[in-house]
């Protein structure tokens, strides 16, 4: 499932060169569209070893209740990733929030999540991750005589 874009309904789910696999929400998210777009991102986690997601919803209208409780059926081994979300309104934070947080407790996925007004920010972000991951050189002290 490498490369390529998926739409699910009015929404794009694609993943860029390297590991980064980008979610562009719009409109209104209609019943089973969040179960199908968990179970995208979900399946490329499992499978190709994405580590970020940028998620960008600022074109998001509506998020139901229904599309949120369709979160909780995500396997139950997710990979450590990260998700950066974009143009995301304070109230709507809040609730992403707590789903993440459950989403965590309930996968035992570790999801580190910030919030961003651009995608150029949160590409920073990712940027900035992993400069920190990164593999540091190794020193060998040789002995003194």
């Amino acid at each position: 499932m490498s490369g390529g874009e998926t739409r699910i309904g009015k929404h794009v789910v694609r993943l860029e060169p390297g590991d980064v696999l980008v979610m562009e929400l719009r409109g209104k998210i209609l019943p089973g569209e969040m179960k199908a777009l968990a179970r995208e991102a979900d399946t490329r986690l499992l499978a190709d070893g994405v580590v970020f997601v940028l998620c960008d919803i600022a074109e998001v209208t509506e998020f139901n209740q229904e599309s949120r409780y369709e979160l909780r059926d995500r396997p139950r081994k997710l990979p450590p990733h990260f998700v950066a979300y974009v143009g995301t309104p304070a109230p709507v934070r809040v609730v992403l929030d707590l789903i993440i947080r459950a989403t965590s407790l309930i996968t035992g996925a570790k999801i580190g999540h910030r919030f961003f007004d651009t995608r150029a920010a949160a590409r920073a972000w990712f940027v900035e991750i992993r400069a920190r991951s990164a593999p540091r050189a190794s020193v060998t002290l040789g002995s003194v005589s």
